[in-house]
């Protein structure tokens, strides 16, 4: 073996973090290429200088290691993500370049500039997608894109400020006139229910159990979450949402704490709109729900509850934009535990003296039977 056969062998066996000095040195007896003692000793004095100036280094990363001193990836960002294709990226991210583009530029009109922040806009914004769209930690995500746990809880706080404030920009009630386009859709979808501009429903989103009330939080499907109520339009957009109370709350308990319940006692829709909800929900004027089947509904009844269904499926249909199919998790009617159970019989009281919504919903019905 030559001197610079030898010193290729050394340096790729501290490459793949296996240099034995054991090894080295009995490799080192093997390189007689000199003639004389001479030649090997000034082989081995050449030799003892490589492997000293590979074995530092390598000490240290073992020290590095010992001491919990992460490495990070400083190319996942600058050179991976560039590589993907559409598909790729979407998968990842949740969105469509295009989509993220303009992401960028609508986040970016609104945020301040920080010259004191190394970390460009479009890092930030892929960084707090990241950290929404999977279930990672800060530090393994922040090891991905290069960044300091410390560093990258700041990006995701700083990202969603600026989010919240443009929400109102984009999950806005609809004028009169988008009214009278969305009534028109959804009665078409129908056939025949008039007046319909939203529907709204429930879901939960997942979250670490409280310290102080971990119970409240704690739902029938064996998680701990908050409900996210939301009222979609005909495409699916939402109009309305009120988030943030405990997951094991009933729909109607937070539909009545939220903002557009009181809007709508207030007047915010004429007497002849309305959203639409399932059964968890107290009937209102401007708000109609399915008759309860107690297994002694009349044929218009019947037909009312069916078509009224055909369009309540449009809000899953928006949570599904929102995150995987399979991970949402729906409010439901079924398996109603006995604090629920107990909502429920309260929406029924409310509903039997709500003598005009009853009226206004019977109305429909009729008008829903041919040739009546």
């Amino acid at each position: 073996m030559t001197l610079f056969r030898l010193i290729c062998h050394f340096r790729r066996s501290y490459i793949d973090n296996s240099v034995n000095m054991d090894l080295l040195h009995l490799t080192l007896i093997v390189a007689d290429d000199a003639d004389d003692v001479r030649g090997i000793e000034l082989h081995r004095n050449i030799i003892n200088f490589v492997v000293n100036e590979l074995d530092e280094p390598l000490q240290n990363n073992l020290l590095q290691n010992e001491c919990g001193i992460r490495s990070k990836n400083e190319n996942y960002y600058e050179v991976i993500v560039p590589q993907y294709n559409d598909y790729v990226f979407k998968e990842h991210f949740r969105m469509s370049r295009f989509t993220f583009e303009n992401l960028i530029h609508v986040i970016g009109h609104a945020m301040h500039s920080n010259h004191n922040n190394p970390v460009d806009l479009r890092k930030k914004v892929m960084f707090t997608i990241w950290i929404l769209a999977k279930q990672e930690s800060y530090l393994s995500a922040g090891d991905r894109f290069n960044l300091a746990k410390s560093t990258a809880h700041g990006i995701v706080k700083e990202i969603i400020n600026i989010l919240v404030h443009l929400l109102s920009n984009f999950v806005t009630w609809p004028d009169a006139k988008m009214c009278n386009i969305i009534s028109t859709v959804f009665n078409r979808r129908s056939h025949g229910i008039s007046g319909v501009v939203g529907i709204i429903d429930g879901c939960h989103i997942p979250c670490k159990a409280p310290i102080d009330n971990p119970n409240d939080f704690y739902n029938r499907k064996g998680f701990h979450s908050i409900v996210l109520q939301g009222i979609c339009d005909h495409k699916g957009r939402f109009i309305d949402i009120f988030v943030g109370l405990p997951g094991r709350m009933h729909d109607a308990r937070v539909f009545r704490q939220s903002e557009i319940f009181q809007r709508l006692k207030h007047h915010l829709l004429p007497p002849d709109r309305h959203i639409i909800g399932d059964a968890a929900y107290p009937l209102l004027v401007n708000l109609l729900t399915p008759y309860r089947d107690t297994g002694h509904l009349t044929r218009t009844q019947i037909i009312y509850n069916t078509k009224l269904s055909t369009i309540r499926s449009m809000i899953k249909r928006g949570y599904a934009l929102l995150k995987d199919h399979n991970e949402i998790n729906y409010e439901s009617d079924e398996e109603l535990i006995e604090e629920e159970q107990e909502e429920e019989r309260a929406v029924e009281r409310e509903e039997a003296d709500n003598n005009e919504a009853i009226i206004k919903r019977n109305r429909i019905a009729e008008l829903l039977i041919p040739n009546n």
